[in-house]
């Protein structure tokens, strides 16, 4: 890319049947039935994938991802580069805190590990193998002064357990420091080995799902 040139770079899982959850996707009326016109369904559950988590995910009363203002999940970005990472390590807040010095108040920020780079999103190891932030580190950042965090990996250990298991929220540290705090949770992005800024701009899109604690999401850098 030639400088100063921009870039926009689709963060984003490609929605597709796995074995990490039940997707269905089925196509209505096609061109080879006759019809005049594609159309297709998707059953799917609104925290598969890339998507939002909005603080009704593990507190009652809170904000629904209807109710959340896109300025909070859009705007600049610090990107935290945590690598080199190795499967099932536990990163440390030291390690955090000194990558995140290019931070600003308001940002949103980004943790860049490229896990997708070691293991295919749509693979077992992927999960089981995953690295994961320390509680300690979860702490400090509910105490950062951002409106949104970033992961492109399964940032808490107990995320691993799921399907089999459904950990309560205070197994897993960023959900239950972070996300309660009131920074929104933006999950499993993917390609960041494309972006080598270490600020960009996010915006990150969820479905307008009324009353859902959470939605789906197109989230894209734009780097200059």
């Amino acid at each position: 890319m030639s400088e100063g040139a921009m870039a926009i770079i689709d963060l984003s899982m490609t929605v597709r049947p796995t074995g990490r959850w039940s997707v269905e996707i089925t196509t209505d009326r096609d061109f080879d039935r006759g019809h005049s016109y594609r159309s297709t369904s998707a059953r799917m559950p609104m925290h598969a994938f890339t998507h939002v988590d909005a603080p009704l995910h593990v507190e009652p009363g809170r904000e629904s991802i209807d109710q959340v203002t896109l300025d909070r999940l859009c705007g600049p970005a610090a990107v935290v580069d945590l690598r080199p990472v190795t499967p099932n390590e536990k990163i440390a807040q030291d390690r955090l805190q000194a990558r995140s010095g290019h931070a600003r108040q308001g940002d949103i920020l980004i943790l860049k590990t490229c896990w997708d780079q070691q293991r295919e999103p749509t693979s077992r190891e992927f999960w089981q193998e995953a690295p994961y932030l320390h509680e300690e580190a979860a702490a400090w950042l509910a105490e950062q002064p951002v409106k949104a965090v970033g992961f492109d990996f399964p940032q808490d250990y107990a995320i691993r357990e799921i399907p089999q298991r459904h950990p309560e929220v205070s197994e897993m540290p960023t959900h239950h420091l972070v996300l309660r705090k009131g920074v929104y949770m933006i999950e499993y992005l993917c390609n960041l080995h494309l972006v080598e800024q270490e600020r960009v701009t996010i915006y990150a899109l969820p479905l307008k799902v009324l009353g859902s604690e959470g939605a789906c999401a197109r989230v894209i850098a734009v780097t200059t």
